[in-house]
């Protein structure tokens, strides 16, 4: 596909009839995938294919206007990014950061959800119009998704707490987020509280 700007320019004394114009064609493909790539960075967060914070923050207000519900979430976060950055380098936690992005990618494809990363190594999986039925599908699709790609990178396998809520009947996304959050926090503090407790046996 090639896009082309066309001007013309009608020739004095031709006014009237248009009976002599000047057309000259343009070649803008290069400016319009620059124009279509500049776009997509403002929506994309580059190392995960994820959409970024900005995305996340716009669908948040997209969704509290619409009138859909419910409104699901889950808030997904990375155990021991940090030591692996730490001990291995940060190639190595962007390896695993990009193989998250593809487990979250893969888990929402022709599903209408998003999902964004919205910090280092925090995600939120926005699900409109879903029920606790299609969270829990879409929790056990991730950990199906998370357990295979596992199975290929056993040296750096990727270990998640996540949280997740649906607005309840008069409830804000606000809020509902905030209690997807708390969940997902729970789960972390238990992981390593667990961790802690294999340490000291």
């Amino acid at each position: 596909i090639r896009n082309v700007l066309l001007q013309f320019t009608v020739f004095p004394g031709y006014e009237h009839d248009w009976g002599m114009v000047q057309l000259a064609l343009t070649d803008i493909t290069a400016r319009k995938k620059a124009e279509s790539y500049l776009e997509y960075l403002g929506k994309h967060d580059v190392l995960t294919k994820l959409y970024n914070r900005s995305f996340y923050t716009e669908e948040l207000h997209r969704l509290e206007r619409a009138i859909i519900r419910p409104v699901s979430a889950i808030f997904i976060d990375m155990n021991g990014l940090k030591e692996i950055n730490d001990n291995h380098g940060h190639d190595a936690g962007d390896e695993l950061l990009r193989r998250m992005g593809n487990i979250l990618n893969r888990t929402i494809a022709n599903t209408g959800f998003t999902a964004s990363r919205i910090g280092g190594d925090e995600f939120v999986v926005l699900m409109q119009g879903a029920n606790n039925t299609t969270v829990q599908s879409t929790l056990m699709t991730i950990q199906e998704l998370l357990n295979i790609d596992n199975q290929y990178y056993s040296t750096h396998m990727i270990s998640l707490s996540m949280g997740f809520a649906s607005t309840a009947e008069k409830e804000s996304i606000a809020d509902m987020l905030k209690r997807a959050d708390l969940a997902m926090y729970k789960q972390k503090k238990d992981y390593y509280e667990h961790l802690e407790t294999e340490k000291n046996d």
